[in-house]
């Protein structure tokens, strides 16, 4: 079959955000603030020459991979990329993309222009915009304008332990259940289906023997980021970002709330409650590591 290309098409969208040019910038270039409204990746190099590979899709539904490389780098200016955009194992596009960041008095203006090669009518050019402007209003929320930081508590973590052990303690049940959940908590696992879309269950057993009956729903697997839904109340979304750095691996943890109400109420023992499951993380680790 001859096949059909509709070459060379072009849009151009523009956004207005009200935050900084550092942040707005950093939405982009940082790997774990990127994650929080793109694709997680699985490999992140933000430099000239770098690249970036993501994968995922709806649970059920086609694999979508995402591979772009940097071609021109100007800080809190400019970036350019090309990407190739494959469903399952059939490319469906080939583009260069430039993001502008202008300054003014309303904000950081910023300028999205896609040239596109669009392949056998898998996408059109009509689509890919639709969906690029979706994409900037995840990026509007991420930087959290209108809500108390975005309505996320941030902990994070170095631990002197190679990431894939990192990665391991979160993965296997076995090593999962005794870390997880502030000091004095155990847990009880019913149901641990570790792949997007699948179901954990387990019940949490507080110092004073209250039961805490937990369901959450995995969004997102891979060595780089593990993200899921918590259903049961408080629902919030919990991301786990795990980046080597210096031997080690620096653990990110977002947990983002669905309210401003519940948020205000539950981020002081939050805050302290993950620092306390970090430290019980880091005692497994410490023990596994020798």
């Amino acid at each position: 079959m001859k096949q059909r290309f509709t070459s060379h098409s072009t849009f151009k969208l523009e956004r207005m955000y009200r935050a900084s040019l550092e942040r707005v910038f950093a939405a982009w270039s940082e790997r774990s603030a990127k994650a929080r409204w793109f694709q997680p990746a699985e490999e992140f190099e933000f430099r000239v020459g770098g690249r970036e590979f993501s994968r995922g899709g709806p649970p059920g539904g086609p694999v979508y991979t995402f591979e772009a490389y940097y071609q021109e780098i100007v800080p809190q200016e400019r970036i350019v990329y090309t990407y190739s955009l494959d469903q399952d194992e059939i490319r469906i596009s080939v583009s260069i993309v430039t993001v502008e960041f202008i300054p003014t008095l309303d904000g950081i203006k910023l300028i999205f222009t896609e040239q596109g090669t669009f392949i056998d009518g898998h996408d059109t050019p009509e689509q890919r915009e639709q969906g690029t402007k979706e994409m900037l209003e995840q990026l509007e929320k991420s930087l959290g304008e209108g809500t108390a930081d975005n309505l996320e508590i941030l902990t994070q973590r170095v631990f002197d332990t190679p990431r894939n052990l990192v990665y391991q303690a979160w993965t296997q049940p076995e090593l999962l259940a005794q870390w997880w959940g502030p000091t004095g908590f155990t847990n009880t696992f019913h149901t641990f289906d570790l792949r997007p879309g699948g179901i954990w269950e387990f019940t949490m057993h507080g110092p004073n023997g209250a039961a805490y009956p937990n369901r959450s729903v995995f969004r997102k697997i891979s060595p780089e980021c593990i993200e899921l839904r918590h259903d049961s109340k408080p629902h919030f979304i919990l991301t786990a970002m795990f980046d080597e750095v210096d031997g080690g691996t620096k653990l990110t943890f977002r947990q983002t709330f669905e309210t401003e109400v519940e948020y205000n109420k539950l981020k002081p023992i939050c805050e302290e409650a993950n620092e306390q499951n970090l430290d019980r993380l880091g005692a497994l680790l410490k023990k596994l590591s020798e």
